[in-house]
């Protein structure tokens, strides 16, 4: 017997990947510049603390992207949000 909960996740994961597929994904900080990427044609935006240019800069290392900012960015956008 086949799991529904195994097929839909992979059949999510491929769906995801076909409509990402020639796009351009955003880095963002905040739900302004996620919307303005979005007007701009963005196919999806990568919610981030800090654009790795800044991190790379810094010597730092990437952290987890605060969760009130996702949900803002989530609420001004209607394209996936990835954190």
């Amino acid at each position: 017997m086949t799991d529904e909960r195994s097929i839909g996740t992979a059949r999510v994961k491929r769906g995801l990947a076909e409509m990402l597929r020639g796009g351009v994904i955003m880095d963002v900080v905040d739900a302004e510049q996620a919307r303005i990427a979005e007007d701009a044609g963005a196919t999806a935006v990568m919610a981030l603390e800090r654009v790795p240019s800044d991190i790379r800069r810094d010597g730092g290392v990437a952290r987890m992207s605060d969760p009130a900012m996702i949900e803002g960015i989530k609420a001004v956008v209607s394209i996936p949000v990835m954190a």
